[in-house]
């Protein structure tokens, strides 16, 4: 090994192609003589109390095996370490560069409020020692605090916010970075002996052995009987519904944009499309835990729609585009408003006088899928089965909880954490604190989705409803869509295992919005 050897930290970027601060250390190596090596951090405990998903932590353990496969290739070793938390991480990371004589120290920045502060005192701590740090944004098109209205302030309605993230971009471009060529110092021989180095009290068991999310779960994690059956879809279904490696990720982007981007904007909205997961790119989880560069996907989607010109899809793959300035619009809000991250919603004063409910019989309808709403309960089975959910279903059943059952939307947020494999805390919480209309560029409380006449429009032979809720197997579409029809078919058919509904839509839609009007004092 070199005497000189630079750290590069992956994080939530687990690729080589186009990673920002991998690029940038790879070259500082070159430049310098020096040798890489790179390290990984699997933080138990932290991830639970983030409530990130077994589906998750089975994508991110696949891909560091992947990742590991192909730093070899380019003469770089990787170690994997086991921490309880991100405190333990920072003492590790520190430990870990004097013990290799690291002169630098590679990341690219991660914004939620414990990851800024740990990274802070990293920062401030690696000075002490005569170790360079040096951090790079990577995970956004667009990094957050890069536009700002006029005045230099963030913006809190998306529209403004994307004509501008467009306009960014088209001024001053997006170049990507190549995967680096294989280094000349070889540092594999160093992680092969230092890899297994596990800084977990728990066990001193050898890292390797828990790089499965069965083993690491046994190991690891505490136990539920949620959890245990999440675990038993996860080993079942994750590889096939997920696969990890940069290729797998790439050929997901490539077989989207040549064979379903033409009509995302209507199909995107079907969820009984690609077996009953819905006809969306299904790129989130690999841009959650940072398997594809976001700069990627939006430079092949505008190729796409040069070389369409005149075919009629530019409408298409702009919708699709617009969905990667969602997800840089909901970072930039939380940068902006870190106070988020601690449970608050943008429209703080609202939020706090509405009455809230915290039925736990009601909130455990809605999570198993029994609420007695067709399509409601079709796609939180289908969370639970797959990890995943169809965007508009996203919306739809969000409502549902914040608005016709009137449940903190905040029990919401942690339930999809916990189940999504593409869970990511900025756009989920965006997206609830949207669909409670508490937060940013929300929609006015009075507009509440009906989920029946979402279902008759947008899974009008209710295929999608009929596949994860199989009780309904021989009801007529027309009826299950409808729902003062279906009340009365499931009286007259009582052999139908499938619960009525105690409230109609239209009264606890009605008592939502006299909640959200007049608000407690």
């Amino acid at each position: 090994m070199s005497s000189k050897t630079n750290l590069m930290w992956f994080r939530q970027d687990l690729r080589t192609f186009d990673n920002t601060a991998f690029a940038a250390c790879c070259e500082h190596a070159r430049q310098n003589h020096a040798g890489v090596i790179a390290v990984v951090y699997l933080t138990p405990k932290q991830w639970q109390s983030h409530r990130k998903s077994l589906w998750q932590i089975d994508l991110i353990l696949r891909q560091i095996r992947a990742l590991e496969q192909s730093l070899s290739q380019l003469n770089i070793g990787i170690i994997i370490r086991v921490v309880d938390d991100f405190a333990l991480q920072a003492t590790d990371v520190l430990e870990l560069c004097q013990q290799l004589s690291i002169s630098h120290l590679f990341a690219n920045l991660e914004y939620p409020v414990n990851e800024v502060t740990r990274d802070q005192y990293i920062a401030q701590q690696a000075q002490s020692l005569g170790i360079v740090t040096q951090w790079f944004d990577d995970s956004q098109v667009v990094a957050p605090q890069r536009i700002v209205t006029d005045k230099g302030m963030p913006y809190k309605v998306f529209t403004p916010f994307y004509k501008r993230w467009l306009a960014m971009i088209e001024t001053g471009g997006l170049t990507l970075s190549p995967t680096p060529a294989a280094m000349a110092i070889n540092t594999i021989q160093l992680a092969k002996d230092s890899r297994n180095t596990n800084t977990n009290t728990n066990t001193n068991t050898n890292t390797n052995d828990y790089i499965t999310i069965d083993a690491f779960y046994r190991a690891y994690l505490i136990p539920t009987a949620a959890l245990d059956k999440q675990l038993n879809h996860v080993v079942k279904l994750a590889q096939l519904l997920y696969p990890a490696g940069e290729a797998a990720a790439q050929s997901r982007l490539d077989d989207f944009l040549k064979k379903h981007i033409a009509d995302y904007n209507t199909a995107r909205d079907v969820p009984a499309l690609n077996n009953h997961l819905g006809a969306t790119s299904r790129l989130s989880p690999y841009l959650a835990i940072g398997m594809l560069s976001p700069r990627l996907c939006y430079l092949e989607a505008r190729q796409k729609l040069n070389s369409q010109q005149g075919l009629g899809s530019e409408k298409d793959i702009m919708r699709w585009i617009s969905e990667l300035a969602w997800r840089d619009f909901y970072y930039d809000v939380m940068v902006n408003r870190p106070d988020i991250v601690k449970g608050k919603a943008f429209l703080t004063p609202l939020d706090e006088s509405v009455a809230w409910r915290y039925d736990l019989a009601d909130f455990e309808s809605w999570y198993q899928g029994k609420t007695g709403v067709p399509l409601v309960d079709a796609a939180m089975r289908c969370l639970n089965s797959t990890g995943f959910m169809h965007n508009r279903l996203r919306m739809v059943v969000a409502m549902y909880l914040s608005k016709n059952l009137l449940i903190d939307w905040r029990w919401g947020e942690a339930y999809f954490m916990q189940h999504l494999v593409d869970g990511d805390f900025a756009s989920n919480n965006g997206g609830w604190q949207w669909s409670a209309s508490v937060g940013t560029d929300a929609q006015p409380y009075f507009r509440v989705m009906n989920p029946f006449s979402q279902a008759a429009t947008h899974d009008p032979d209710a295929s999608y409803i009929q596949h994860w809720v199989p009780e309904l197997g021989t009801v007529p579409a027309n009826i299950i869509n409808d729902e003062q029809k279906l009340q009365t078919y499931l009286t007259q058919h009582p052999h139908i295992a499938y619960p009525t509904l105690d409230t109609p839509t239209k009264v606890s839609r009605a008592m939502a919005i006299e909640a959200f009007k007049n608000p407690i004092s």
